[in-house]
């Protein structure tokens, strides 16, 4: 996850009344319990698969004698539960945080606050944050929208958000401006400017897209800039020819697979009304410059491990085809469609944990095949890819993309390259420990166990023990049932509402 939440949350809080320090866990590593004592005032924010993390920190923070307010994905979808391990929760956007800020001050501190995901307040990112706080990405991170108006029964996106926003053209610029006055001197964002653009769909409103664009282009120090896309923008060839003329030199696409069943599974309707062929578009793009980069999700319900590697096999032997830039199994992650349907049906894993929404740990209960093959694969693909695809053939590929580029930029390459061998990087960043890479058995952080001795045991449970979604029946647990029970009510009022009973009698009643 990119290190930009914490500056939204920071650029609403009045730097004339408090020091602000940005600290990302991805970026700086584990959070040492030591360094607690010196802040008055933490937020934290995390994906599902982190909130058991929020919780421990929330802990050491608040034994300080800090006050913790949380955001994030369990915090929105589930503030009255998530409410008990911290002094508050934000709910929604980042835009309530001036709300918390003005309370907080006042000794007024409500548990919940409420804000849509999808309203953008007025407010000015400070980039210098990023150098103050040790965080040196090579690109400047920006968002000029926020939302997807797509409804991917796997993403939580469609219940987190409900839709999409934009930021004002003028707004987004003084953004820019800011994040190129206030880099480092001797970083390659002052002296190669690149803009990575972290929409969750930038490609959602076309007219603001281009517009985007058109500023792209025409500001005299940005050298390129790349964002997260639809795949059905690779199928408008005018307009991958009108972003490689405004200077963008990568495109994060929503591929996800290249099986039309599991589009279809899935609800990826943006994948499916295809005019032409995806790995056309993806060779049209990078003969253009623009280097395509896409995850490629395994589905162990429906996918076998020969076939998982049948997948991977068709992807590294077609030239024109890019490597995944991360792999990832199926999570069904909480307050999804997905999640919901599973969850009712009986085929989630048993003692399910959050923890385990990772990407990397098999979540349900019922496989195409036994696990073990499964979870053989699995180990392979995360911990040694070069088992399931060697490096020779990477390489071969990346100098094939790096021709069909017909660019000498030495950026470009570098972007293709890196793209191209990150899931090695990642592989070797993988830690150590055993993993049986089944939900509900799979090793967890060793930050689990990291709790002071004289921690009662009412402490330890709420703050240290992993938050399971499911019981060891894989039915949902106390805390979520009446969540389960309002999503069945309102899925049965939305059934009624699109299919109306005309009740129809042949007796008259005087």
């Amino acid at each position: 996850m990119q290190p930009i939440a914490g500056l939204h949350v920071a650029a609403l809080i009045d730097p004339e009344r408090f020091d602000i320090t940005l600290y990302h866990e991805d970026w700086h590593g584990p959070f040492d319990p030591a360094n607690c004592k010196n802040y008055d005032l933490v937020f934290l924010t995390g994906l599902q698969p982190d909130f058991d993390r929020m919780r421990q920190l929330s802990f050491h923070f608040r034994r300080s004698g800090a006050t913790v307010v949380a955001g994030g994905s369990v915090c929105t979808l589930f503030p009255e539960y998530a409410r008990q391990f911290f002094d508050a929760v934000c709910s929604g956007g980042v835009d309530s945080v001036s709300d918390v800020i003005r309370d907080y001050l006042a000794g007024a501190l409500r548990p919940i606050y409420r804000s849509p995901v999808a309203q953008i307040s007025q407010y000015t990112i400070d980039y210098s944050l990023l150098r103050k706080s040790g965080i040196n990405p090579l690109a400047h991170l920006a968002e000029s929208s926020r939302g997807c108006s797509f409804k991917c029964s796997f993403c939580v996106i469609p219940s987190e958000v409900g839709g999409h926003a934009r930021y004002g053209l003028e707004r987004f610029a003084a953004s820019i401006e800011n994040a190129l006055e206030t880099s480092s001197v001797f970083s390659l964002r002052r002296w190669y400017p690149m803009v990575m653009l972290l929409d969750n769909n930038f490609s959602d409103n076309r007219a603001h897209m281009l517009a985007v664009c058109q500023y792209l282009k025409e500001h005299p120090r940005i050298r390129g800039w790349g964002a997260l896309v639809t795949q059905n923008v690779l199928q408008d060839r005018e307009l991958i020819e009108q972003f490689a003329a405004a200077k963008c030199v990568g495109l994060f696409v929503g591929i996800e697979s290249f099986e039309a069943d599991f589009l279809r599974r899935y609800n990826k309707t943006q994948n499916l009304g295809r005019r032409s062929n995806v790995v056309d578009d993806i060779a049209f793009a990078e003969s253009h410059g623009i280097a395509i980069g896409y995850g490629q999700l395994f589905d162990p319900r429906h996918q076998t491990a020969a076939d998982m590697q049948r997948a991977m096999d068709a992807i590294a032997d077609n030239p024109f085809v890019p490597m995944p830039t991360y792999l990832s199994t199926v999570a069904p992650l909480a307050g999804t469609q997905l999640f919901w349907e599973d969850l009712e049906a009986g085929r989630l894993a048993a003692n399910l944990r959050f923890r385990d929404l990772d990407g990397e740990t098999v979540c349900y209960s019922r496989l195409a095949e036994p696990a073990e093959p499964i979870v053989t694969f699995l180990e392979r693909v995360f911990r040694r890819p070069w088992m399931v695809v060697g490096r020779g053939r990477i390489l071969r590929k990346t100098l094939h993309r790096l021709r069909h580029s017909g660019s000498f930029n030495p950026m470009r390459w570098y972007i293709i390259a890196s793209a191209s061998f990150h899931c090695f990087s990642w592989a070797n960043e993988s830690p150590g420990a055993s993993r049986t890479y089944l939900a509900g058995t799979d090793t967890l952080d060793p930050q689990y166990a990291e709790h002071p001795a004289d921690i009662s045991p009412e402490d330890r449970a709420r703050y240290f023990e992993p938050t399971f979604l499911t019981d060891g029946e894989g039915r949902p647990t106390d805390w979520l049932e009446p969540y389960a029970e309002e999503h069945r009510r309102a899925a049965s009022a939305k059934a009624r509402r699109r299919n109306p009973v005309a009740v129809v009698s042949d007796s008259v009643t005087a």
